[in-house]
């Protein structure tokens, strides 16, 4: 544990990563608290319930580079100031919107969500060293495993044995609540001493500053994890229900939490972890053995414990390798992007999950969602090795000029 005691050492962590897992422990039962406002509070079909959770996802996906360089031309303290006042706004009179005006308000609301995720990367990225920042956000990952275990049983629990509209009231209190805190500690998500005084801005940084080919390896490989992370667990629940085991799926599920929770642990003390493409693609490989253990819920535990341990290391290894590549001033945008790679996998993994299942079985659910992130992770490590020779035969191109002139 030294390796973490020193990552919480730095002045102003240990608060950020305890307020940082409030926020994102309400931000990640926001779609499953959605879903049973309209299906039980409205009376709509799953259907429905879905249109609104897309909404809030598309707002979710654009707003998250937006607040990024909001972050970086303002601070932190503005963006989180609007952010909760949306939020308190949409969750206390959710309940009494007509299904139309909560449509369009998902959409709002995700373009200005409670960007605890992003903070707390953007945070780590600044404040941790560079030897440190691995283990650094293998702790973020821990949190946001925990995050997961608990938001949506929580959001499901009070909706279910209370009513839709507690759930909705009593999630916009914790996430304003969460919001309030991290805007009073303000962290600094800039490589300076302090945020830019008061009515001065920051150099601006160009679009082709940091948008760099070397980001797209990342993001894609980011993508990847989430589409196999979020596409096997849809298949866990198919499966077992496919063979008359749904009632524990909840307990897989559990064990891949804890699996992704001692996967993080590891990976926060490894001194020469593999690269992010690699780990992003032994996720999707070992996805795939998923398939073969569909018929007992205890196989189907062991077969999935790698995947899910290798999840968080996945994670972990992107968000630090994004950090890496951002430059000063556009640290924000970059891990905005960052995480609209990670809505983007949300989105696609169970969708296509679901797809499979309906036309082939879950089996084969767990073979293309694992195929199709291995082959994406592919593409990423390709990319990366590629860009990573390209500067050294730049590098031979001045000597060639100068022979070539001396001749």
């Amino acid at each position: 544990m030294k390796k973490y005691r020193k990552v919480l050492a730095h002045p102003g962590i240990g608060s950020l990563m305890l307020l940082g897992l409030f926020s994102k422990i309400a931000v990640v039962a926001f779609p499953v608290v959605l879903n049973l406002a309209v299906v039980l509070g409205l009376g709509r079909g799953f259907g429905a319930a879905g249109l609104v959770i897309t909404a809030w996802t598309v707002g979710v996906g654009i707003g998250g580079p937006v607040q990024g360089r909001m972050m970086d031309r303002y601070g932190a303290r503005p963006v989180l100031l609007v952010s909760v006042l949306a939020q308190m706004l949409f969750w206390g009179f959710g309940p009494e919107m007509p299904y139309e005006v909560l449509v369009v308000s998902a959409v709002a609301v995700g373009l200005l969500n409670l960007p605890g995720f992003a903070l707390v990367r953007l945070r780590l990225a600044v404040a941790i060293p560079d030897e440190d920042r691995n283990t650094a956000f293998a702790l973020d990952a821990m949190t946001s495993n925990i995050s997961y275990m608990v938001g949506p049983a929580l959001g499901v629990t009070v909706a279910t044995s209370v009513s839709s509209a507690a759930s909705m009231r009593g999630l916009g209190v914790i996430v304003s609540l969460a919001g309030l805190g991290l805007a009073l500690l303000n962290p600094a998500v800039r490589a300076t001493t302090s945020e830019p005084a008061a009515g001065t801005r920051p150099s601006r940084t160009r679009f082709r500053d940091w948008f760099t080919p070397a980001l797209l390896p990342v993001l894609a490989a980011t993508t990847a994890t989430t589409l196999a992370t979020a596409g096997y667990e849809s298949a866990i629940v198919g499966g077992l229900r496919h063979s008359g085991q749904v009632e524990f799926s909840g307990v897989v599920l559990t064990v891949c939490g804890f699996c992704s929770l001692i996967g993080a642990l590891v990976y926060g003390t490894v001194k020469r972890p593999p690269g992010f493409a690699v780990i992003a693609g032994l996720v999707g490989l070992t996805t795939v053995v998923g398939g073969f253990a569909t018929g007992d819920w205890r196989l189907l535990c062991l077969a999935m414990a790698l995947p899910a341990a290798l999840c968080s290391p996945a994670f972990a290894s992107t968000g630090s390798a994004a950090s890496s590549l951002a430059p000063d001033g556009a640290r924000g945008v970059v891990m905005g992007c960052y995480s609209a790679a990670l809505t983007v996998g949300n989105s696609v993994g169970p969708a296509l999950s679901g797809a499979v299942q309906d036309s082939a079985g879950p089996r084969w659910a767990f073979v293309v969602i694992g195929l199709a992130g291995a082959a994406l992770s592919a593409l990423a490590l390709t990319g990366h090795l590629w860009l990573g020779r390209r500067p050294a035969a730049a590098a031979q191109e001045p000597d060639r000029a100068l022979a070539d002139a001396t001749a």
